[in-house]
């Protein structure tokens, strides 16, 4: 009888022994060589992004000069404190912006994005801050949006390594890098997450 529940013990033993092992093989971060690919093209997409969301941003009439007075930009415009964005610009509206954004970036990370650039950030009862602003007609850029003044990051790819903590939905990542003004390398860290059946950045690049 003890025979028998010591052996009835010990099959319930290795059998959560084997779920738990179950249960952290699921957990544990995918191989980098499955995933450096679609890595590399969120990095690589998520530049253009940094500018306008960061940087420079857009194209623009600006107020006053020449090109702005030839075209008649502003001959009945009331809205100060924002330029027109330019017929060449590669976009016309928030959803165009957002369309492309979405296609690199995380759910969590966009709302953070969103909130400076589209919905404004809240100060007392006020919106004080927004980036792009649609008029219906026109898209227009906050003329004093501030300019980071990046410099476009270059990364060595052969240097990207899976660094700890990272699951096989959360991955963190270890970068060698360098700018075009600063050629010094250092290590960048980025974070990629698992959602809606594919990975996007969680993380700034720039």
């Amino acid at each position: 009888m003890k025979k028998q529940v010591a052996l009835r013990i010990l099959t319930l033993l290795l059998a959560a022994l084997t779920v738990m092992s179950a249960v952290s093989c699921s957990g544990k971060a995918p191989e980098l060589d499955g995933l450096k690919e679609r890595f590399v093209y969120l990095i690589e997409e998520s530049k253009e992004l940094n500018v306008l969301f960061f940087g420079s941003g857009l194209p623009v009439y600006r107020r006053g000069d020449l090109l702005s007075e030839r075209k008649l930009v502003y001959l009945s415009d009331t809205l100060s404190g924002y330029d027109r964005v330019m017929d060449q610009s590669s976009y016309f509206s928030p959803d165009e912006i957002k369309a492309e954004a979405e296609l690199v970036f995380s759910e969590d990370y966009l709302s953070e994005l969103y909130e400076s650039a589209f919905d404004g950030i809240m100060i007392g009862d006020s919106t004080a801050y927004i980036r792009f602003y649609d008029d219906g007609s026109w898209l227009y850029q906050n003329t004093n949006a501030t300019d980071f003044q990046l410099s476009e990051r270059i990364y060595d790819y052969s240097t990207m390594r899976i660094i700890d903590p990272s699951t096989q939905d959360y991955i963190n990542v270890s970068i060698e890098s360098y700018t075009l003004s600063d050629p010094t390398r250092r290590t960048v860290y980025l974070s990629f997450v698992y959602e809606n059946g594919n990975w996007y950045l969680d993380s700034p690049t720039y």
